[in-house]
Formats: C-alpha cells, sequence, structure tokens
C-alpha cells in the first residue's frame, strides 16, 4: 500500500499542467446512501476532504428514491438523515461561507421512486398518493432494475417531479440542478397505460405498441425532453444563474462519428437524447457517466472514445467527464484525469471533471469492490491539482441576449390542458419556433432572442388564438396563460372587480400568485394578484395537486358572498401553470 500511494503521489506531481490557474469545474458526486451528510459531521469531513482536494464543487443526492434529505414541502425525510436536520441548508452554509468557496448542486433522482423489494409505509409518499404515474414494461412488469419508477409518459409524475424540483431552486441558495436517470430504463420500458392512450390519440393508433417501433420510440424520446425542457424553462426564470445538468449514459463504445450518435444507448434504447439537450439549451453543463476500468484495454478505449466524443460535441455549453474512480486505483484514476484535461485531435477541451464517487473512493480488482474514504486518494487528487480555481463561467447566463418564453395552454371551457396544441413564435414578422404544447399544455422556448414576439396558438375543434406584442428580456421568463376557445364565466384580470359581480357569477381567474402552502385540499388555496396585494379564498372542489407559496394558477368557480362581506370563489377547478 505504502508503495502504490509513493507512486500515485509521484504520478501527480509528474501530470499536473502548466494551466491549473484556469476555471474548470472539479466535483464530487455524494451519494445518499453512503455517509456524506446525514449529520453535521459528515458535511464538516466532507468539506474538508473535497477542499484539500482542491475541488470546487459537490454534487450531492438529495432525492434518491422519492424521499429527501432536505426540508421538503412534498416528499418524505429520507430514513438516514438524522432527526430534524436539513442537510442541504447546512451544506449550503458551510461550503458557500467558508474558504474557498465551494458550489453545491442539487442532485436528484428523476426516474427511481421506491427500491423493489416493499412499499412505501409514508402517506406522503408519491407511490401513495398517486399509484397510477408507475412506469411498466411491455408485458405489465412494474419492478424495473432500479425499483418501482414514475413513467415521464403521465402528466402527474411529470407534474409532480418538477415541482419538487422548482421547490428546491426556490428555497435553498444552490449553484446548480443536478438530473440522475432523466431516462427509462430500456427499450421495453414506458408502457404506462396514459402514455399509451395518448399516443394512440395523438397518432391514430390503437393497441399497444412495439417496443421497437420508432415513432413509438420517439414519442418516449420526446416525453423524457419534455421534462428537461420545462424545469430548464422555469428554473432558470427563477434563478437565471443556476446551473442545470445531469449525469448522461455512455454505456458501450462510444460514437465513431457525429452521426453515429443516435445508434448509441442513450438516445437509442432509454431515450435520453443528451446531445439534443446541448443543441437547444436546456442543459447547461452535460456530465457522462464515463466510468471505465484503466486496467481493461478495451473499457480504457471506450473511456478515451466518449472523452473525445464530449470535447468535440459540446455545443456551445459545457462538457465535463465523469471519471469512476470506484472502479480504478489512484493511479489510474489520475491517468484518466489527465487525458480528460488534454485536448481532442480537433483542438478542443472539456471544462472539467467530476468523480464517482465521494464515499467509494478506489477499486482496485478485489473481491470486496471498491474501497471506501480512502484518505491517500483525496491527498493525490490534491496534489495533483495543486490549487483550487472557480468553475468555468457561462457567458449565456453572465451576459445574456436570451430569454425563455413560455405557457401552458388550457380549455377556457373546464381548465383542462390542451395537449398537443400549437405555438408558432414570431419576431419581426418571421416565424422563428414552432412548438407543440405537453401533456400538461406546457411549451417553452428557451433562449429566444431578445425583444418583441406575438404567438398564434391552434389546436383541433378550438378557435386559434393571436397575441402581440409579447416582450421577451434578455436572462429572464416569461410565462404566459393562454385560454382557448368559449366559455361562460366572467374573465377577472384584477381581483378587486370581483366586489362588482353578484353571487353566483361563473368566473375564471390566470396567473394569479398562491400566496399560502396548500398542501391538502381541506384547506383553502389563497391567491392574490401577480402586481397587488389583493387576496381572494378558493375552495377547490375537484382534488389538484399541491400548491406552493409564489406558484401561478388559473382557476375557475362561482362568486359568493359570505356573512362578513368577503368575497370567495366557489366549487373551483385549479390548474398549476408553473413557479413563475
Amino acid at each position: 500500500m505504502r508503495y502504490g500511494w509513493a507512486l500515485a503521489a509521484g504520478m501527480a506531481m509528474m501530470l499536473a499542467t502548466t494551466n491549473s490557474q484556469q476555471a474548470e469545474f472539479r466535483g464530487f458526486w455524494v451519494d445518499g446512501f453512503n455517509q456524506g451528510f446525514h449529520t453535521p459531521e459528515q458535511v464538516d469531513l466532507l468539506l474538508q476532504r473535497v477542499r484539500a482536494a482542491k475541488l470546487n464543487a459537490v454534487i450531492v443526492q438529495m432525492r434518491k428514491r422519492g424521499d429527501a434529505h432536505y426540508a421538503s414541502l412534498l416528499e418524505p425525510s429520507a430514513t438516514q438523515q438524522q432527526a430534524g436536520f436539513d442537510a442541504l441548508a447546512y451544506l449550503i452554509e458551510k461550503a458557500h461561507h467558508e474558504t474557498p468557496r465551494v458550489e453545491v448542486h442539487v442532485w436528484v433522482n428523476s426516474h427511481p421512486i421506491w427500491p423493489g423489494g416493499g412499499w412505501p409505509s409514508d402517506p406522503k409518499h408519491i407511490l401513495n398518493r398517486y399509484p397510477e404515474i408507475q412506469t411498466e414494461d411491455y408485458d405489465g412488469k412494474r419492478i424495473t432494475e432500479v425499483g418501482y419508477g414514475g413513467d415521464w409518459g403521465h402528466p402527474l409524475y411529470h407534474e409532480w417531479f418538477t415541482k419538487v424540483v422548482l421547490d428546491i431552486v426556490r428555497r435553498y441558495d444552490i449553484d446548480g440542478i443536478h438530473f440522475d436517470y432523466i431516462r427509462y430504463t430500456g427499450e421495453r420500458w414506458g408502457y404506462n397505460p396514459v402514455s399509451i392512450e395518448r399516443f394512440n390519440r395523438r397518432y391514430g393508433r390503437t393497441g399497444k405498441p412495439d417496443p421497437a417501433d420508432p415513432l413509438w420510440k420517439q414519442w418516449r424520446r420526446d416525453q423524457v425532453t419534455a421534462v428537461v425542457r420545462k424545469i430548464y424553462a422555469q428554473a432558470t426564470a427563477l434563478k437565471p444563474r443556476l446551473k442545470v445538468s445531469a449525469a448522461l449514459i455512455t454505456w458501450g463504445d462510444g460514437p465513431q462519428n457525429t452521426d453515429d450518435w443516435v445508434n448509441r444507448s442513450a438516445y437509442r434504447a432509454v431515450f435520453q437524447d443528451w446531445q439534443g439537450w446541448l443543441k437547444e439549451g436546456i442543459l447547461d453543463m452535460a456530465i457522462p457517466m464515463v466510468y471505465y476500468n484503466e486496467a481493461n484495454p478495451r473499457h480504457a478505449e471506450f473511456y478515451r472514445r466518449w472523452a473525445t466524443f464530449l470535447k468535440d460535441h459540446q455545443h456551445g455549453r459545457i462538457g465535463v467527464v465523469g471519471i469512476g474512480n470506484y472502479l480504478n486505483s489512484i493511479e489510474n484514476t489520475l491517468q484518466q484525469i489527465e487525458f480528460a484535461r488534454a485536448p481532442s485531435p480537433s483542438g478542443n477541451r472539456v471544462y472539467g471533471v467530476n468523480f464517482f464517487s465521494y464515499a467509494a473512493t478506489t477499486g482496485v480488482g478485489t473481491e470486496e469492490g471498491a474501497r471506501l474514504y480512502q484518505e491517500p486518494f483525496y491527498a493525490a487528487l490534491g496534489d495533483y491539482f495543486k490549487e483550487w480555481v472557480p468553475t468555468p463561467p457561462m457567458p449565456w447566463k453572465l451576459a445574456p441576449t436570451a430569454g425563455h418564453l413560455m405557457g401552458t395552454v388550457l380549455n377556457a371551457a373546464d381548465l383542462t390542458p390542451v395537449e398537443g396544441a400549437t405555438v408558432e413564435i414570431y419576431q419581426a414578422g418571421s416565424l422563428v419556433r414552432t412548438l407543440t404544447a405537453d401533456g400538461n399544455g406546457f411549451f417553452a422556448a428557451v433562449h429566444l432572442p431578445a425583444g418583441v414576439c406575438s404567438l398564434i396558438v391552434r389546436a383541433d375543434g378550438l378557435p386559434a388564438q393571436q397575441l402581440s406584442s409579447v416582450w421577451v428580456t434578455a436572462g429572464m421568463g416569461v410565462n404566459l396563460p393562454i385560454l382557448l376557445g368559449d366559455t361562460e364565466a366572467v374573465a377577472v384580470r384584477r381581483l378587486e372587480s370581483l366586489a362588482n359581480l353578484p353571487d353566483g357569477t361563473p368566473v375564471l381567474i390566470a396567473g394569479k400568485v398562491v400566496v399560502q402552502n396548500w398542501l391538502s385540499p381541506d384547506l383553502s388555496l389563497i391567491v392574490r394578484d401577480a402586481l397587488s396585494n389583493e387576496t381572494v379564498e378558493i375552495q377547490v372542489a375537484v382534488p389538484a395537486l399541491p400548491l406552493l407559496q409564489g406558484d401561478r394558477v388559473a382557476a375557475k368557480g362561482i362568486v359568493r358572498t359570505r356573512a362578513d362581506g368577503t368575497r370567495v370563489i366557489e366549487n373551483a377547478v385549479a390548474q398549476w401553470l408553473g413557479a413563475i
């Protein structure tokens, strides 16, 4: 062991590069299953090791299987967590306000929601709230290789997961949000009955599509992309400098060329089009999990091909190589770092490295597998990097020239989402984007050049609607509620005008702001105008997802006057419009 450590230290000194002062991302994935942040003492030790290794970021797993290592308003607390301890709040305080500063990126497991054995006992867990959102395979099985999972083709899970993420973004001073398992688990998965029904309705099909059907594969790919787009648009509108990243699939050999991307497992088998996400700009930082054992010549070549592909295919965003140190000796991890930081034959570089994992520091081919918390590993990284550097800047956030235009298309008659509505966006008289509303009626055009836009919204069976003079501001987001069709209700723009309406009048309000958390139908929903403090109570008759303070909503119901003279909207339906 002494010899191995001496060799690692020698290699660290030999491999240290002359451009160590340049900004780059250097981080650990810190999982929630092992020790890392379950107590204050674990957090203190984590940051001590991160700073000793001269790293500048941690990606911490705050959601594992529909649970929370932070003070979630929506999901139950993780069982490993010290009772009453908000790991995320404590970690942010220590990481941001001690020297040097360490970025905190929140890692959320996206698809897995419970292990395969047993069933959650907490009524707050999503499987107990909404068991219908589970994914299934072609044969109707529900336990995937990672346990029970949510299906991206079910609009309810789409919306639930979005709300979970935006709750974190809104309440915590995080530097980034990081998706893991933002995909399906294989070609035979994604057969939730609601998703199949939506697919058949969209394309005039019947029955159960074949797993290899190209249109069905693209449908599932589109469902995953839609949730990434929805979260990116809203999260970065809430916090424009927030960095959105993901742990990405690199199974098998890397692409031989650009066109070969569609043959790789990420795109073909699990419907994770991360190259498309970079091109669209709904991912700021791609961190492919290039986990290969350097001691295996074939796998070492896989590692090099994927790292080279990333260097040459970042599409104006930031690529970071995810290194599987848990598979490698310290010496071999250092070799992989050096290859990751070197330019490709085309002269392109990535912007850093991230290590899996903080806990499983090395793997040396023994039967017991990875070695945990080896201090020589953290020291070797510190000797290699020599000094702390900042993370790389993102020009599209520091000096933006574009903003996000998003919205939700609803049927004015009953506030149901208008799935499949077509949204055309024009600037200076030219069509610049054509979008399709998702299963919740949501659409988003990200990184739209700043300026004045007009929109035309069309849907089968409903009259088209045109909106003009919509301003898009650089670095910000605008969210539009769009109501199609006729309704007997009076559209109320300012809540103070409710006083002028007789009792029993049907009313419709849109874009109002939730004043306090509405976590149970037993509670009253209080909303206010976006630009005033005028409020109204809404008694929701149709169950809806929990609504959080600051959310935007649309509602339709009947105006009544109470004995004390205050107005209330009764027998209402409510629809979530987003977090901004």
